[in-house]
């Protein structure tokens, strides 16, 4: 009877070890590169945008915000450690038409002037499967915009390129590329617009595509 429970004992202790090691492996770039990094959003690597989506029944708008920024720490042997924050400029969002533009950035709308930037800010990282080089997952943190926080989970992609010959052309360190798709809900961040024209002329719900470059450098401790 004893050696029946050592047994089961013994087995149930190695397949935890078994799931620990996979669930550990899932989150690991097959990279060379390991140990925590410095990830700063660089429009050398390439340009560094969020492109949004309005559809409405009389209106389709599509439009940019390329006043990005950020720095993140990640670690290629485990990408559940990313943090950090992204931030964009509230005034650099653009339609290509300048009298929209003005109206989205007043204070109808947008208001640029009193809430310049939209940030999100990772608290943790969830969900990790990595292929190679390759990695998706789930961030979670607070978005901030038009003075209001809320916390969402955004589904991203990951592509990591560790320093070499031809990447040192763009950038120093490893180079990374980060797609995220996801959407606003107006309401939630108390943006009203002028009566009558969000569900018309303007989404109720805005899509929301992010596409990140940066190079990644070892940390340094002062």
């Amino acid at each position: 009877m004893h050696r029946k429970r050592n047994v089961r004992s013994i087995f149930g202790v190695a397949l935890v070890v078994l799931l620990g090691v996979g669930s550990a492996q899932a989150q690991r770039l097959s990279v060379a590169s390991g140990g925590q990094k410095l990830l700063t959003l660089n429009d050398r690597v390439n340009k560094n945008q969020f492109i949004w989506t309005s559809d409405a029944p009389l209106e389709s708008i599509r439009g940019t915000s390329e006043g990005v920024a950020g720095t993140l720490t990640i670690d290629p042997q485990d990408l559940t450690k990313i943090r950090g924050t992204i931030t964009t400029q509230t005034s650099t969002m653009k339609t290509g038409n300048d009298t929209r533009d003005n109206h989205l950035r007043s204070p109808e709308w947008m208001d640029a002037s009193r809430y310049p930037l939209i940030t999100f800010t990772i608290s943790s990282v969830q969900n990790v499967k990595t292929a190679g080089n390759k990695a998706t997952g789930w961030a979670v943190g607070n978005f901030t915009m038009h003075g209001v926080t809320k916390q969402m989970t955004i589904p991203f992609s990951l592509t990591y390129l560790p320093e070499n010959a031809s990447t040192r052309q763009r950038a120093p360190g490893d180079l990374v590329m980060i797609d995220a798709d996801f959407d606003l809900s107006l309401k939630d961040f108390n943006i009203a617009g002028t009566d009558g024209v969000i569900g018309s002329k303007v989404g109720e719900k805005i899509k929301i595509t992010a596409q990140l470059f940066g190079n990644a450098l070892p940390r340094t401790t002062s």
